[in-house]
């Protein structure tokens, strides 16, 4: 990377790959301390297609992957880091047809750990489907 590249500049245009790939994960807006991704609705996201629930494991895997983002929107580094911890309280089901999208604020961050608070809807951000904290642990020296 070169040193006068923002890395969150870098990482809204990389291209996707592996897990984000597979559920098409994408950058919708981002701040200096936040990030919102989204993921478009698929049928294989439904644990019961009958009752159109959506499965937990795309929520919690667009809100880990939004809470990374925001860390590196926080600290403008490209930082090695692990989910240390994440909580998920489900306040309602998501619909079925519907993106998900999920908005995570990285409001601290020490030496080691960044502490994050994630929202997610399913189109109206004042209807959240979920909302979510997190601690990530930076496995590399810095």
């Amino acid at each position: 990377m070169e040193e006068d590249e923002d890395p969150f500049e870098r990482l809204k245009h990389l291209p996707p790959r592996g897990h984000h790939a597979l559920l098409g994960i994408y950058t919708v807006d981002r701040g200096s301390d936040w990030a919102e991704l989204a993921c478009p609705f698929a049928p294989g996201f439904l644990m019961d297609p009958e009752a159109g629930l959506v499965a937990s494991g795309p929520i919690v895997s667009l809100i880990d992957a939004a809470a990374g983002a925001a860390i590196i929107a926080r600290t403008r580094q490209w930082r090695p880091m692990a989910t240390l911890d994440l909580h998920v309280d489900y306040l309602r089901p998501a619909r079925a047809g519907q993106a998900l999208h999920a908005r995570a604020t990285c409001h601290h961050v020490t030496h080691k750990v960044a502490f994050i608070r994630c929202d997610v809807h399913d189109g109206d951000a004042a209807s959240r489907i979920a909302f979510a904290t997190a601690r990530f642990f930076f496995t590399g020296t810095s």
